[in-house]
C-alpha cells in the first residue's frame, strides 16, 4: 500500500498552456478545424496515401512485375510523412486546448490527444470500404493480364 500512496503522492496536475481559463468560441472553433483536419489525414493515411502510391507506381513503371514493389517503396515513406504531420497536428491541437501534463515519478507527461483513437476508428472505416468494395463493387478479374 506504501507503493500506491507514495505513486499517487508524485502524481500531480501541471496546468497546459490554456488551462484555468474557459474556452472561447474562436478556441472551440479552431479545436472544431483541427479536429476536422486530424480525421480527413487518417482517412488519407489509409485510403489516400496507399492509392495515390499505386496510380504513381502506375505512371513510373509499365512492367506489371514491377508495379507493386513500386508501390510497396512509395507507401512505406508516403505513410511515415503523413503520421509525422499528423502528429504535428495532434501536438497542436493539444496546445490549442491546453492538454494537460502530469507529473509523475518527477517526469512530465502530456496527455494524449484524439489521433490514436481516430486512427484505429478510420482504420476499422477502411476495412469496412475494402470489404464493402471486394464484396459489392469489384468484378471477376479478366483471364487476360496486360
Amino acid at each position: 500500500m506504501r507503493g500506491a500512496e507514495a505513486m499517487l503522492e508524485t502524481d500531480r496536475h501541471v496546468p497546459g498552456p490554456g488551462a484555468g481559463r474557459s474556452a472561447s468560441p474562436l478556441d472551440r472553433l479552431v479545436a472544431a478545424f483541427i479536429l476536422t483536419v486530424l480525421a480527413v489525414g487518417c482517412f488519407a493515411l489509409w485510403l489516400g496515401v496507399p492509392a495515390g502510391a499505386m496510380w504513381l507506381a502506375s505512371k513510373l513503371t509499365d512492367s506489371f512485375g514491377w508495379h507493386m514493389p513500386v508501390t510497396l517503396a512509395l507507401v512505406i515513406p508516403g505513410m511515415l510523412t503523413l503520421a509525422t504531420g499528423l502528429a504535428w497536428v495532434n501536438r497542436l491541437y493539444l496546445r490549442v486546448t491546453g492538454g494537460r501534463i502530469v507529473v509523475s515519478r518527477g517526469n512530465e507527461v502530456r496527455r494524449r490527444g484524439p489521433l490514436e483513437p481516430m486512427l484505429i476508428a478510420t482504420l476499422a472505416l477502411a476495412f469496412c470500404a475494402l470489404a464493402a468494395w471486394f464484396f459489392l463493387f469489384a468484378e471477376n478479374p479478366s483471364l487476360l493480364v496486360w
